[in-house]
This record gives structure tokens, C-alpha cells and sequence, in this order.
């Protein structure tokens, strides 16, 4: 079989060697470009398709993205809405009633408005520089407080809370566990996020949380804080007047006699 292919192709012209060749060439152009146009149809769909899990991808984060806008924008305006009602009780308050009522009702809205995702817990409380500024005592706090926590006191000195009185500055810290001024007893449980906002010359306001916090919230605390300031101030201020008034009125009462003691004689 092999020599009788041998004997056929012997007997053929070179002009059909020439056309086989030019004919098996142009076979191997269109294979090769029916290969290329295969290849780059996949190419192009398999683009496509990262394109469209791209696309997907950012649509996914967009959407996220507005959930947690719209969470922040519902969280302010509820903050704004309590803080207003907020203001207009201390505009309408009289010393000397008591101004812990308020400041517990601050404190315990605040527990609740910092939370934007459902489940979240945070425990918020006040409290108190002693008038040495050594110790810090807990005044009012959310309901996330237990009965020890209540009963302890922060010193000014070594204390994350009483740096944050010290300076008067707010601090965030999403670690507390890092920090040189933290206690195991600081901060017992699974709390491990602390933001403290300072009430000018008057205490700490602390909030604990089990997650990483905004700077949304510190925020949210200074604005309550100012607020809690305004009721302490106005009712320190109107302990003064009081104080005043007490000493101005013998006095008054002194020289209205003497002025009648003069009539009489006169």
C-alpha cells in the first residue's frame, strides 16, 4: 500500500504538489481564524460575565452603603427630635427641682438612640467629679449598669474616664484593653468599645459597647452632654440667687427698720 501511494505521488506534476500546498495553507488560515473568532467570543463572554459580577458586586455595596445612610439618617433625626424635647425641658426648668429626673431620662434616651443596627447593646452613665477632682462617682445610668458598677468610683487620675475630665476632651477608643489607663474592673464583661465625652467642669459622661462605635456616637454624646451642662448649670446658678437672696433680705429687713426707727424719732 505505502508503494503504491509512493508510485502515484512519483507519477503527479509539480503544479499539483503547488496547488495541495496553497490549498492546505488556506485550510490552516480559516481553522485559524474560525479559532480565533472561537477564542475571542469566549474571551468576550467570559468579560462580560466579570463585568456583570463586578456590576453586581457594586450594586451589592451601594445598596449596602444606603441601608447604612438611611440607619444614620433615621438615627439623627431621632436624636433631634429627643434632643429638642430635651432643651425645651430645660428651658421650662426652675431650680431648685431636682435635675437628676432629667439627666436619668438623658441618659437612658441615649442608650437607646446611639443604636443603629438591631440587637446592638450599649450602657450609658454620668458621673460626678467630687470637689477635690480625685474621684469620679457614678450619678445615673442606663439599665445596663448591674449594682457593682453602680457603686464604684473612677479615679480621676487613672482612669480612661478621668482623662477624658482632665483634658476635656472626648475620647474614642475601639479597644479598651490597649489602653494604659484601662482596669479589668473598668469595663467587666464582654464591653470592650468606650467613648467618654466630658460635661465642662462637672463629670464624664461614659458609653460602653460590645462592637466598634462611630464617630457618629461621639457626637450624639456631646450633644446630650451640652445639654446635661445646661441643667447643672442652671441649677447651680439658681442655687446662688438663692444663696444671695437669703443674705440680701436681713439685710433689707435691717435697714427698713432703721429707716422706721428714723420716722419715729423725726
Amino acid at each position: 500500500m505505502d508503494d503504491l501511494l509512493k508510485v502515484l505521488l512519483d507519477k503527479q506534476p509539480n503544479w499539483f504538489f503547488q496547488a495541495s500546498s496553497i490549498v492546505l495553507i488556506a485550510i490552516l488560515i480559516i481553522v485559524g481564524i474560525w479559532v480565533f473568532k472561537a477564542t475571542k467570543r469566549y474571551a468576550e463572554s467570559v468579560d462580560k460575565e466579570n463585568r456583570l459580577v463586578t456590576l453586581l458586586s457594586e450594586r451589592n455595596d451601594f445598596l449596602n452603603e444606603k441601608e447604612s445612610l438611611l440607619a444614620i439618617t433615621n438615627q439623627l433625626n431621632v436624636v433631634l427630635e429627643n434632643g429638642t424635647s430635651f432643651i425645651k425641658d430645660l428651658n421650662h426648668y426652675q431650680p431648685p427641682d431636682s435635675v437628676h429626673i432629667h439627666i436619668q431620662t438623658i441618659i437612658e434616651s441615649m442608650a437607646t438612640d446611639i443604636k443603629t443596627v438591631i440587637g446592638e447593646k450599649h450602657r450609658c452613665g454620668f458621673w460626678l467629679a467630687d470637689d477635690d477632682n480625685s474621684i469620679l462617682k457614678f450619678v445615673n445610668g442606663s439599665a445596663s449598669f448591674s449594682g457593682f458598677a453602680k457603686q464604684r468610683l473612677l479615679k480621676i487620675n487613672h482612669s480612661i474616664a478621668g482623662r477624658c475630665y482632665r483634658k476635656n476632651s472626648s475620647l474614642h477608643i475601639n479597644d479598651v484593653s490597649l489602653d494604659p489607663d484601662w482596669s479589668i474592673s473598668d469595663n467587666p464583661g464582654s464591653f470592650t468599645s468606650l467613648i467618654c465625652v466630658p460635661v465642662l467642669n462637672w463629670g464624664v459622661i461614659t458609653i460602653d459597647a460590645k462592637q466598634k462605635m462611630t464617630d457618629n456616637t461621639v457626637l450624639i454624646g456631646e450633644f446630650y452632654a451640652s445639654i446635661i451642662e445646661g441643667f447643672l448649670n442652671k441649677y447651680t446658678l439658681g442655687q446662688i440667687n438663692n444663696v444671695f437672696f437669703e443674705e440680701v433680705a436681713p439685710d433689707n429687713e435691717s435697714t427698713q427698720e432703721e429707716g422706721d426707727e428714723d420716722n419715729g424719732q423725726s
